[in-house]
C-alpha cells in the first residue's frame, strides 16, 4: 500500500474515529455489578507497574508473543494486564492464529476464551483479507462467532474491522435451565496500525459491545449491560535510539441488575492521558520521562434505597521518571519516581451518610530488576516500592512483576 493510499485510510479512519466516538468492554459473561476498589495512590501504583514504553513499542511491532503484568493497587485487588497474541501464515493467502487481551485494575473480571481467527486473502495483489471469528467454548452457550474484513496485512499498516456476537448460541443452546437472552450483545471492533511517514505511527484499537438484556431462569431477574472502550497511541521517532509519544484511553460501562428484592443500576467511566518521551533506546542506558492523567468515576444508584446511592470520583495527575540500565548479558536494573497530586471523594445522594473527601501528594520511588534473555526478546522484571509520602509509617508500597516474550 502506497504512502498516498496509507494517508487516505488513516483521514477516513480519523473521521470515523470522531463520528463514531465510542467503542466497548465486553462484560466477560460477568453479570453482576461490579464491585469498585480504588485508593488515593491506585493509578500511581499502576503507572510505576506498567510495561517500559520500549516494551509497548517492540510489543505493537511484533506478530506473535506473550505478556502479563501485575501488581499492587493498595487495596484488595492486584491490576492484572494479559495478552496472548499467536499469528501463523499458512501461505500467501491464508493466516490463522488467536489473541486474547484483558485489562482489569478497578474490580474482579473472570477470564475471557481466547479470540480465534482465520484470515483469508483471495488476491493476494489487493491486500484485502476476509476473516472467521470465533471464540470457542466447552458450552456452547458461551460460543461467539463474527466476521472481519482487514485492509492491509498485520501487524504493519493495516485496519481491520470486526463484528462479533457475543453469546451466539446461547437461547438455541441452553437446556439448563429457562434463562435467555432478550436482546443479545454485538461486539463491534475497529483495529489499525499505521506507519505514516518515517517518524510518526498511530495506532488505534475501538471497541463498542451493544445494548444487551439477559433474563435469569426466575424470569424476573433481568441484567442489562452496554461498554465502549477506545484507545489511540500517537508515536513520534526522532531517530532508532529516540521517540516521544501520547496515548489516549476512555471507556464507560453501564449496567443495571433487577432482582426480585433488589434494583441497582451502575456507570463506571474513566479517562486516561500520557504523554511520554523515551532516549537512550536499544543502549545501556534507557531514560522515560512523562506525564500522566487519569480520571475514574462510578455512579451507583441503589433503586429500593436511594440511601445508598452514591458518585464516585477519584483524578490523579502524576509526573514520573525511570532510569533502564542494562548491565550484563541477562540483567538490569530499573528506578522509577512516580509523584502526583490525587483526589478521590464518594458522595452519596442521601444526606446524613459519611462521605468521603480525600486529597493530597502521592509519590512512588520504585526499584526493579530485570532477567532477560541473551537477544532480549524474553524479559522478567521484579519490582519493589518505597512509600515516599508515607516513610515513617507506611514505608513500603508492595510489589510487582511483568514478563514479555516475543515469538
Amino acid at each position: 500500500m502506497s504512502r498516498k493510499s496509507r494517508l487516505a485510510t488513516l483521514a477516513i479512519l480519523t473521521v470515523t474515529l470522531v463520528l463514531t466516538g465510542k467503542t466497548t468492554l465486553a462484560f466477560h459473561d460477568d453479570k453482576s455489578i461490579d464491585d469498585v476498589r480504588l485508593f488515593d495512590e491506585s493509578f500511581v501504583d499502576i503507572n510505576a507497574g506498567a510495561f517500559r514504553k520500549s516494551l509497548d513499542l517492540e510489543w505493537l511491532d511484533t506478530w506473535s508473543g506473550w505478556r502479563m503484568g501485575g501488581g499492587s493497587t493498595s487495596t484488595d485487588y492486584l491490576f492484572l494486564q494479559t495478552h496472548l497474541k499467536l499469528h501463523h501464515q499458512l501461505s500467501e493467502k491464508f493466516y490463522f492464529g488467536l489473541d486474547l487481551e484483558q485489562d482489569d485494575f478497578y474490580t474482579r473480571k473472570p477470564l475471557e476464551a481466547p479470540l480465534l481467527f482465520a484470515d483469508v486473502y483471495p488476491f493476494a495483489a489487493t491486500d484485502i483479507g476476509l476473516s472467521f471469528l470465533g471464540a470457542a467454548a466447552v458450552d456452547k452457550r458461551q460460543s461467539d462467532l463474527g466476521f472481519a474484513l482487514t485492509i492491509g496485512r498485520r501487524p504493519h499498516n493495516y485496519v481491520r474491522l470486526s463484528w462479533l456476537s457475543v453469546d451466539h448460541y446461547f437461547n438455541e443452546k441452553n437446556p439448563i435451565d429457562n434463562a435467555y437472552y432478550q436482546q443479545s450483545a454485538e461486539r463491534i471492533m475497529l483495529q489499525g496500525f499505521y506507519n505514516v511517514t518515517d517518524h510518526w505511527d498511530v495506532h488505534f484499537d475501538l471497541e463498542k459491545e451493544t445494548p444487551s438484556e439477559f433474563v435469569f431462569d426466575d424470569q424476573i431477574s433481568r441484567f442489562k449491560n452496554e461498554s465502549y472502550n477506545y484507545r489511540l497511541s500517537i508515536i513520534y521517532h526522532f531517530n532508532r535510539n529516540q521517540f516521544a509519544g501520547a496515548d489516549v484511553r476512555a471507556m464507560n460501562v453501564a449496567k443495571s441488575l433487577s432482582e426480585a428484592t433488589s434494583d441497582e443500576a451502575q456507570e463506571v467511566d474513566y479517562h486516561l492521558a500520557d504523554i511520554y518521551w523515551v532516549n537512550g533506546v536499544g543502549s545501556d542506558y534507557e531514560l522515560t520521562a512523562g506525564v500522566r492523567y487519569d480520571d475514574f468515576n462510578e455512579q451507583f444508584r441503589d433503586q429500593l434505597n436511594q440511601a445508598n446511592s452514591y458518585n464516585f470520583q477519584l483524578w490523579t495527575l502524576q509526573v514520573y521518571s525511570a532510569l533502564y540500565h542494562d548491565y550484563s548479558t541477562h540483567q538490569a536494573w530499573d528506578l522509577g519516581l512516580y509523584v502526583g497530586w490525587s483526589e478521590r471523594d464518594r458522595i452519596y445522594e442521601v444526606a446524613g451518610n459519611p462521605n468521603e473527601l480525600n486529597e493530597g501528594v502521592e509519590a512512588k520511588l520504585r526499584t526493579s530488576w530485570e532477567y532477560h534473555s541473551a537477544d532480549k526478546r524474553s524479559r522478567l522484571l521484579l519490582s519493589f516500592s518505597l512509600n515516599l509520602d508515607d516513610l515513617i509509617d507506611d514505608s513500603t508500597d508492595g510489589g510487582g512483576m511483568y514478563f514479555q516474550t516475543l515469538f
